[in-house]
């Protein structure tokens, strides 16, 4: 781990005993992790362990049962999610949820809905995201939808750091992206980190996600199996036993 990645005394994100998951049907079970400044924490396991119902139930979409969600110190359990963002912990979501008739600019701007910012503010976070995503400044007035699926998931991030978070929680960013497209989306990630920004990352792309990760969690059937660096996850057994149940 780098420097610039050392955990600071207390996390940024810190998550206890965590109890969540949809009406009566309950998947996460006493989940705890904890996320510090300028860290990138992988959440990895298989189809069904929990990892999107964890990103939805600190993000204010799913109730918390019990358990804590404390970020900067101060409990996010009960609070909206637009509270939430404002916090400064944002959701991008699987799937890239766009207005995809929609122009990019379109999509940019309505990613500010609700800031009550000045227009030189605004202006200056649209500036600041389109110089990091050049791709976006070049097609401004083409639909959500004609985009690639790259340049899609851009535009799902940029839109999401348009509210300056301190927090990203990016949801299987590489779902259906070429491997050099995969490339240019996780040196995304590493420079988000380098500008201050923590990432919590769920990914299917397990050796993609160990190589940028500072952290890993390791989730099977809503529970933590084990954590650590990457290179102690990689030479040991713990994910086989996530994914293959060996």
């Amino acid at each position: 781990m780098s420097a610039a990645t050392q955990p600071s005394a207390a996390p940024l994100l810190e998550v206890t005993d965590l109890v969540s998951g949809y009406g009566h049907v309950r998947v996460l079970e006493g989940v705890s992790i904890a996320v510090h400044d300028r860290q990138i924490v992988t959440i990895l396991g298989g189809n069904g362990a929990g990892k999107s119902t964890l990103l939805k139930t600190l993000s204010g979409l799913l109730p918390v049962e019990a358990g804590s969600i404390r970020f900067e110190g101060r409990s996010l359990v009960g609070r909206p999610p637009g509270q939430i963002v404002d916090a400064g912990l944002s959701h991008v979501a699987e799937g890239r949820r766009l207005f995809r008739t929609q122009s990019v600019m379109s999509n940019l701007e309505l990613g500010l809905y609700g800031t009550r910012l000045s227009r030189a503010e605004e202006k200056r976070r649209l500036d600041e995201v389109l110089a990091t995503f050049p791709m976006l400044a070049e097609r401004p007035n083409i639909a959500a939808g004609a985009l690639s699926g790259g340049q899609q998931q851009m535009l799902a991030i940029a839109q999401a750091l348009l509210r300056t978070p301190k927090l990203l929680m990016l949801d299987e960013p590489s779902l259906g992206l070429a491997p050099i497209i995969v490339d240019q989306v996780m040196e995304v990630i590493l420079k988000l980190r380098s500008q201050g920004v923590a990432i919590v990352l769920v990914e299917q792309l397990v050796e993609r996600a160990l190589e940028v990760a500072d952290v890993a969690y390791v989730l099977r059937s809503g529970r933590i199996l084990g954590s650590g660096r990457p290179e102690e996850l990689q030479g040991g057994d713990l994910i086989k036993h996530a994914y293959l149940g060996v």
